[in-house]
This record gives structure tokens, C-alpha cells and sequence, in this order.
């Protein structure tokens, strides 16, 4: 069963990185953030609703699934330690259960902002909503993304490097903050990956625990 947990893992995360791509694909290097506040980019206006649609449909549809990749790693820490594969569950699962609200957050506020404008509406009211929507969801998302993303690879190297997970040293490669980092890496460095979504890399990096996950158990 955990095997089949860690499979859909991997599928669900590649499902996300899809998600992701609709979502930031319109962030190109033309895009440039306006307002006040910096946090509206430029190209919401031309990109079409349908990718921020999709997006969000693609990600609820996801998240649940690439979570189950987390439940096959939890198993396979508690194997050599229940308390640490107990605590890795329970921490863990708070994270992905705001991952939904986290990405259609995201898809929301291009949509809000293309309604707005096509009503003759101004940067300004577009601004007040972002901020009372940041307001309202700002510290679920900061707890998601440092879960998911942080402490979630530390989690990993820490059960990998003790010997609780068996499965080469290497492997710890596969989390999403190394993800992260190349993915900056690549756009800083690269022109053909200047536009690569960065939380694209992240979503493949939660995949790749559900890898991890699958090759312990061989």
C-alpha cells in the first residue's frame, strides 16, 4: 500500500509542477511588478484567466495526492523510529493541508486584478484587496512554505544522515530546498531558465521525498 502511496506521490507532484507552470508561466522576463507595493505584475493583464483556472484546478486536484507521498516517507521513518515517523506525519501534514489555500491564493489575485482593471477599476483597489487577502492568509502561507519547504528537507538529511532511512546519502538531493536553490541558480545564470517558475523546482523537490520514500522500500 505504501509503495502505491509513493507512486501517486510522484505523480501528484508532477501534476503541481504543471499547476505551477499555468500559474507562473506569464512571469516572463518583460513582466515587471507595479503598484505601490510591488506585488502585481505586469503581465496579469494580457496572460488569459483559463491558465490561472487550470492552475488552481490542477492543484487541488494534486496536493492531495503528492501528500500521500509524505504518508509512504513517514511509514518508512517509523519503521526505525515511530516517534520521529509519528512527529514527521503530524508536522508534515499540517504543512500540505494549507498547500491548497496556498496555491489558489496565488490564482485568485491575478483574476481579482483582471476583473478590476477590466471595470475601470485602479492599481490602488487591486492593492487594498491583496492586502487584506495577505492579511488574512499571510501566516498559513509563511507556515506551509517553510514546512513544506525547510523544514521538510531538514527532516529528510536529518533521517537519511542517523542511517533511520536506508537509502544512499546522494538522496538527499531530492528535497525540495535543494530544488529551490538550483532553480535560482538556473535563473540567474541561464537565459532559457530566466522564466522557469521557481515554484515549479519546489514542487518537483516534494516529489522527489516520495522517491526517496519508494526506493527505502526496495
Amino acid at each position: 500500500m505504501y509503495e502505491a502511496f509513493a507512486i501517486t506521490g510522484i505523480v501528484g507532484s508532477i501534476i503541481c509542477a504543471v499547476g505551477d507552470y499555468f500559474l507562473y508561466r506569464c512571469q516572463g522576463t518583460d513582466s515587471v511588478r507595479i503598484g505601490e507595493a510591488k506585488k502585481i505584475e505586469s503581465n496579469w493583464e494580457k496572460a488569459p484567466a483559463s491558465d490561472f483556472i487550470i492552475s488552481g484546478a490542477l492543484a487541488s486536484v494534486s496536493i492531495p495526492l503528492y501528500y500521500l507521498g509524505f504518508v509512504a516517507f513517514s511509514h518508512q521513518i517509523a519503521v526505525q523510529n515511530k516517534v520521529m515517523g509519528i512527529a514527521y506525519f503530524i508536522v508534515i501534514s499540517i504543512g500540505a493541508m494549507g498547500g491548497v489555500g496556498f496555491h489558489l491564493n496565488a490564482c485568485f489575485m491575478p483574476l481579482i486584478y483582471k476583473s478590476i482593471m477590466k471595470n475601470n477599476g485602479s492599481l490602488k483597489m487591486v492593492e487594498d484587496v491583496y492586502s487584506i487577502m495577505s492579511k488574512a492568509t499571510g501566516v498559513s502561507a509563511f507556515l506551509t512554505y517553510l514546512i513544506q519547504v525547510f523544514v521538510n528537507s531538514i527532516w529528510v538529511w536529518i533521517v537519511i544522515f542517523t542511517g533511520i532511512v536506508a537509502v544512499p546519502k546522494v538522496m538527499c538531493l531530492l528535497t525540495p530546498l535543494v530544488f529551490l536553490v538550483t532553480g535560482i541558480l538556473l535563473s540567474k545564470f541561464s537565459k532559457i531558465f530566466h522564466t522557469f517558475p521557481l515554484a515549479l523546482t519546489n514542487t518537483l523537490g516534494l516529489g522527489g521525498i516520495a522517491v526517496i520514500a519508494l526506493i527505502s522500500m526496495r
